[in-house]
C-alpha cells in the first residue's frame, strides 16, 4: 500500500523564506520517523515501512511522504485504505491536544477486542480514540518525534501553525499556543523511595529557593539535589564557614521513577547532620 501525507508550516518566517534549512531538515526527518512509528504501531513491528520525501511546495514548507508497506501484513493491507492511516494520525493528534500535556486520568476499552479506548483527562472530559492512537501518544518514539516536528518548530519565531494533510483532506491543525501539549505523557512508575544517611562532597551551592546544589559521592559521581534543611541554610547565612570540597553527612530522600524507557532520579537533602570543613579551606567560588 502507498499513501501520501504532508506537513505544512505556516507563518511569516515560512512566507518570507526565513525557515532555517537545518530546522526544516530536522522537521522532515522527525515527521518521517513519526509516520513509520504510527504505521508499525497499527500493523505490527514486522511490517516493512519506508518513508520517502517526494517533494516540496513553494511558499509553505510541505513534505510529502510515500509509505511503502510490505511484509507479513501485506495480505491484511490489501483491504486497508489510506484513510485508515489518516484516521490514526488524526486520532493521535487529537488525543495530544485533548490531554494538554498531562497523563490520562483514566482509560477504559469499549469492547472485548480493545479496538477503541475511552480516555479521560484531568478535567473529567472523555474522548474516544483508536487504541493504536493511544499507544502512539504514550510511546517514547511518538512523543519524541512530535516534540521535534511540532513543539520545537512552533517555538521558533515566525512559525504560527502546523497543518497535517492526508491527500486532499485536512487532518489536524496545531497552533502555536498548543505547542506545549506535544510532550511525553508516559505515566511514571515509581521504582524506589528511600531515605538514606550518606556523606557528600559539596561542589557548588545555590541559594535561590527551589534550585539544586551540586554534590559528589566521592566516586566521581556528580549529581544535583535540593537542599531542604532550612536550619543549615540559616547557619550559613549567619556566618558558618563552608566552601567547595567540604564534606556533609546528610539525610537524603531518593526517589526513582521509570518514564517509558528512562529512569529519573530525584534527590532531596532533608537534613545536614554534620559539616566537616576541608583542612585547607577553599573559597566558596574558587575553582
Amino acid at each position: 500500500m502507498q499513501t501520501s501525507i504532508s506537513i505544512r508550516y505556516k507563518g511569516p518566517a515560512v512566507d518570507d523564506g526565513l525557515m532555517d534549512v537545518y530546522q526544516a531538515a530536522s522537521n522532515m526527518i522527525a515527521f518521517s520517523e513519526f509516520m513509520v512509528t504510527a504505521v508499525k504501531t497499527k500493523y505490527g513491528d514486522e511490517t516493512d515501512v519506508k518513508a520517502e520525501v517526494s517533494g516540496f511546495e513553494h511558499g509553505s514548507f510541505v513534505t510529502n511522504l510515500v509509505m511503502d508497506i510490505a511484509g507479513p501484513a501485506a495480505t491484511l493491507l490489501a483491504t486497508v485504505s489510506a484513510k485508515d492511516v489518516y484516521s490514526l494520525i488524526k486520532d493521535a493528534m487529537s488525543l495530544w491536544k485533548f490531554l494538554k500535556g498531562s497523563e490520562p486520568k483514566a482509560v477504559s476499552y469499549t469492547n472485548e477486542n480493545g479496538m477503541q479506548a475511552n480516555v479521560t483527562n484531568n478535567n473529567g472530559n472523555v474522548i474516544q480514540v483508536q487504541t493504536e492512537a493511544l499507544n502512539i501518544v504514550l510511546s517514547d518514539k511518538g512523543s519524541d518525534t512530535v516534540g521535534r516536528f511540532i513543539r520545537e518548530a512552533l517555538q521558533k519565531k515566525g512559525v504560527d501553525s502546523v497543518n497535517i494533510e492526508g491527500g486532499n483532506d485536512a487532518l489536524v491543525e496545531v497552533k502555536k499556543e498548543e505547542a506545549d501539549f506535544f510532550v511525553s505523557i508516559t505515566p511514571e512508575e515509581k521504582l524506589s523511595d528511600n531515605v538514606v544517611t550518606m556523606s557528600l562532597i559539596l561542589l557548588s551551592p545555590n541559594f535561590q529557593e527551589g534550585n539544586k546544589w551540586k554534590f559528589s559521592d566521592g566516586d566521581n559521581n556528580h549529581f544535583s539535589a535540593i537542599l531542604a534543611d532550612e536550619d543549615f541554610v540559616r547557619r550559613v547565612n549567619e556566618g558558618e564557614r563552608f566552601g567547595k570540597g567540604d564534606m556533609l553527612q546528610v539525610e537524603m530522600h531518593i526517589q526513582q521513577y521509570k518514564v517509558g524507557q528512562k529512569i529519573n532520579t530525584n534527590r532531596r537533602v532533608l537534613k545536614v547532620i554534620q559539616h566537616h570543613e576541608q583542612h585547607t579551606q577553599v573559597g566558596l567560588f574558587d575553582a
